[in-house]
């Protein structure tokens, strides 16, 4: 009788892992392989489970970014070197809490002639497949590939023949290209390079709300929003931040100037003592303030080296300041209150707008002398509604869209603003 308890007990604890795992598992990456395939180069990922993905090509160097929802890397290396065909080395990291990140270098340009999701079949596994195509250096150009929904289920009892099953029978695909941009110069067929900066970071948290949400973190999630949405547009871009660190001033703006941009975003969420004023605003470069409530924004901005014992807090001295300035070329002021003015009515599309929505100051953080740089107070962390908003996944990519769609219409209808012009 003992002898049959402890089986059973054996039993149904077998029986309650499987269980919990069939639930709670997330799906995982099993393996990695690239190999010839007719004219192409196919990259396969074998998977437990089936995942909605997200693709893109990506210069300097030339790379593919695969994401991959809920998914998470169960090889024992986190680096593979395949080296066949257009493959070169792989790397995983954990792009975000529920999203695995495959990086594949590249040893040549290459384009996305397909991606789709095969179904168990001989194996148990599912299999994300990517074709990869070689093209030239100028014929490059960065795009994007995404699964609008995960492939449907399939029972594990599926035939070989799932082996042959059509893409458009295994997963549903939207090809982003880079979309035409009528107002640039053809002679250059580089991509624009965009910086976005997420204010605050590290040691400086920023606006605290009431909640205890630090606005360094809303900043850098609307980033990476904005990130990927200009990348399916066809744009370089540089985030001067990709995790809770802290930089200087001068270090932001540096990251703008050593990567020659052709535009610099500084993103904030400020809060204020009176709760009831709400809304975006947006700022550009002066010597004088527009307003003494900017004054003060400015003020607030500025010291922050200062307040975190930074070594050159003492760099921009008044003689200095001054000289900063003057290096500021008037045709990259005039650049930036363009494209505040292609900036603010985008935004009132998505959110309220603070009175006199472009203001200026002598932000530190937008003197990068040959950059066209602003800096975007998305709300405040203040107000309950804006708050609401800036929290809000769907808020904040709402608001990223138009952001996204105002620097469309500004190299569009400003070509002279670009560094390639």
């Amino acid at each position: 009788m003992i002898r049959f308890c402890r089986v059973l007990i054996c039993v149904l604890t077998l029986f309650m892992a499987g269980f919990g795992q069939t639930v709670h598992a997330k799906p995982t990456i099993t393996d990695a392989r690239a190999g010839l395939h007719q004219d192409a180069t196919r990259f396969v990922l074998d998977l437990s489970d089936n995942v909605a993905f997200r693709i893109y090509t990506l210069e300097n160097p030339y790379r593919v970014v695969i994401d991959l929802v809920g998914a998470e890397w169960a090889l024992e290396s986190k680096q593979l070197t395949l080296n066949r065909g257009l493959v070169g080395a792989i790397r995983y990291g954990q792009f975000q809490t529920d999203t695995a990140r495959v990086v594949i270098d590249l040893r040549a340009p290459a384009k996305i002639n397909q991606a789709f999701i095969l179904p168990p079949g001989k194996s148990d596994n599912y299999r994300l497949v990517i074709d990869l195509g070689q093209v030239a250096d100028d014929s490059f150009r960065p795009s994007a590939l995404n699964s609008v929904e995960a492939a449907p289920k399939q029972p594990r009892t599926q035939p070989a023949a799932a082996e042959t099953l059509t893409m458009a029978a295994t997963s549903k695909i939207i090809l982003l290209p880079t979309p035409p941009r009528p107002g640039l110069k053809p002679k250059s067929t580089k991509p624009l390079l965009i910086v976005v900066d997420p204010g605050h970071g590290g040691a400086d948290p920023g606006a605290i709300a009431k909640n205890g949400t630090y606005e360094k973190n809303v900043t850098l999630a609307a980033a990476r929003a904005l990130e990927v949405m200009l990348i399916e547009l066809g744009y370089n871009v540089v985030l001067s931040r990709r995790g809770d660190k802290y930089l200087t001033l001068s270090a932001r703006t540096e990251v703008a100037q050593n990567n020659n941009a052709d535009l610099f975003i500084s993103l904030h969420a400020d809060k204020h003592k009176n709760r009831s004023v709400r809304g975006a605003s947006v700022y550009t470069l002066s010597e004088k303030a527009s307003d003494a409530e900017t004054e003060a924004l400015a003020a607030r901005e500025n010291e922050v080296d200062s307040l975190f014992d930074v070594s050159n807090s003492d760099e921009y001295e008044e003689d200095v300041r001054r000289i900063l300035i003057s290096l500021v070329q008037r045709t990259t002021m005039t650049c930036s209150a363009k494209f505040a003015g292609e900036l603010i009515p985008e935004l009132k599309k998505s959110t309220k707008l603070l009175g006199r929505t472009h203001r200026f100051a002598g932000f530190r953080v937008l003197k990068a002398p040959n950059v066209p740089s602003v800096l975007v107070e998305m709300g405040y962390m203040s107000n309950d509604k804006d708050r609401k908003m800036l929290l809000s996944e769907a808020g904040r990519y709402a608001l990223m869209r138009r952001v996204a769609q105002a620097i469309e219409d500004y190299f569009s209808r400003h070509e002279s603003c670009s560094q390639a012009s």
